[in-house]
């Protein structure tokens, strides 16, 4: 259980890294999410998935992408409010307490949608896709944010 939940505090600690990383990088969330559809489009040619799974990848990006716009929209609103309510002097603990299980709960619908998103791609390949995808995932990811990723050995 305690290992689950590192693993998902890891997880999330990266995704967070990433939307904190967005802005340092020059670059609008639609930009890099344009770079990002592009790499796996160029991934999924690179792991030979028919294009009868090649639609269906392309489906599952899009409809995970489109919901997490919100996600983030609502976690963002959340933080927001979280700061307004820690700078009141001074801060209210039940607002505040409040404040926190909202941007938590946002901030694990945004985990529970990169989850959700990878399981749906990983039931469409082969072990070996699975594989290759997940390493070609990361170097993308290493690309964009470094100092937060597990480094590759080649």
């Amino acid at each position: 259980m305690k290992g689950k939940l590192i693993f998902k505090l890891g997880v999330l600690s990266t995704i967070l890294s990433f939307l904190l990383v967005v802005p340092v990088l020059g670059q609008t969330d639609e930009e890099l999410g344009k770079q990002l559809k592009e790499y796996k489009a160029q991934t999924f040619k690179e792991l030979k998935v028919n294009p009868n799974q090649e639609k269906t990848l392309a489906a599952i990006e899009d409809k995970f992408s489109t919901a997490r716009g919100q996600i983030v929209d609502s976690s963002k609103k959340a933080w927001d409010e979280l700061q307004a309510a820690l700078a009141e002097a001074p801060p209210v603990d039940t607002k505040v307490k409040e404040r926190v299980k909202a941007y938590i709960d946002g901030q694990t619908k945004l985990f529970n949608s990169f989850r959700s998103e990878l399981d749906e791609e990983m039931a469409q390949m082969s072990p070996v896709q699975q594989g290759k995808y997940l390493v070609a995932m990361e170097r993308w990811r290493q690309k964009c944010m470094p100092k937060v990723c597990i480094p590759i050995t080649k």
